[in-house]
Order: C-alpha cells, then structure tokens, then sequence
C-alpha cells in the first residue's frame, strides 16, 4: 500500500517545475569596431619628471668627531665615580657579568660640557642600556671643566666596563 502512495509522489515531485533561477543575464558586449585615435580627452598633460637620483657620500667624507683631549679627558678620569656607580647600579646589580664599553659624544661650549650622551655601545647584555640611559643623564653635570680649558666643539670619550 505504501508503494501506491509513494510511487505517484515520486513522478508528481519529478514532473512538478522547481523554482530553481536562471544564471545571471548574459552581458551585452559592443563588438563594433572604433577608432580611439579620434576620441577627445579631458586628461591634462602629464606633468615632467622630478626623480632626482640620491647623493652619497663617499666612505670616509663623513664629518668625523675627533677624540676627546688631553684636558677633557682629566676630568673624566677625575670624576669616573659617577661612571661607576651607574655601571654597578643599573648594570651589574642586573647581570653580574656584564661588560663592554660605550662611546659618548660630548659636546663642549665656552661654559664647559653642555651635553654629553652616548653614541655607541658594546655591551654583552640588554641590562648595558639601563647604564648607557644613567651616562646620558648624568654626564653633562658631572664633567665640569673651567672656562675654556677644552675649545669648543663635540668630541668622543670611550669609557670601558668589566666586573670588579
């Protein structure tokens, strides 16, 4: 009996027409010849080349900063207590085998060091650039030197670290 019923089910679904869509109209393309050299533009001409290729500096041409003198260098040495205590603090205190070295820019007016900051490090572990921020901000005020003892101008201190 249930194959009477399913039978005639079956062909009237088959035979029924769903409500399935179309595909998306097809697009009408213009397939007729036309000569676009004859075609006006409101386009403005094209505006002239401005690349400029970059100059570079030959090695060595660079300005170089001499090394710190004889008399600036006195007062480093006088005063290294500073240097110390920021390489035991912040370097040493977090890695005890820290070492390495920095090189420092000093810049010196006619009143004496008025910015001293470094410019280079070796240092043999990230806990060195908590001791390069201490230089930065305290070497200024340390290096004190007379009145044009040192001519002005910027020079280059190294300054050496090793565990004591």
């Amino acid at each position: 009996m249930r194959r009477m019923i399913l039978v005639p089910a079956l062909v009237l679904l088959c035979a029924c027409p769903s409500d399935k869509k179309g595909g998306p109209p097809a697009v009408v393309q213009d397939t007729t010849p036309a000569d676009l050299s004859a075609v006006q533009t409101a386009m403005p001409a094209a505006a002239p080349d401005t690349f400029k290729p970059p100059v570079f500096q030959k090695p060595g041409a660079a300005h170089q900063i001499p090394n710190a003198p004889p008399e600036l260098l006195e007062v480093v040495q006088r005063e290294q207590a500073f240097s110390k205590f920021c390489y035991q603090e912040f370097g040493e205190k977090a890695d005890p085998s820290l070492q390495g070295g920095v090189a420092m820019v000093v810049t010196v007016s006619g009143d004496g060091v008025s910015d001293a900051k470094v410019k280079a490090d070796s240092w043999t572990s990230k806990a060195g650039k908590q001791v390069n921020g201490c230089l930065n901000e305290k070497a200024a005020r340390a290096w004190k030197i007379p009145a044009d003892a040192v001519k002005p101008g910027q020079y280059v201190v190294q300054l050496a670290f090793r565990p004591s």
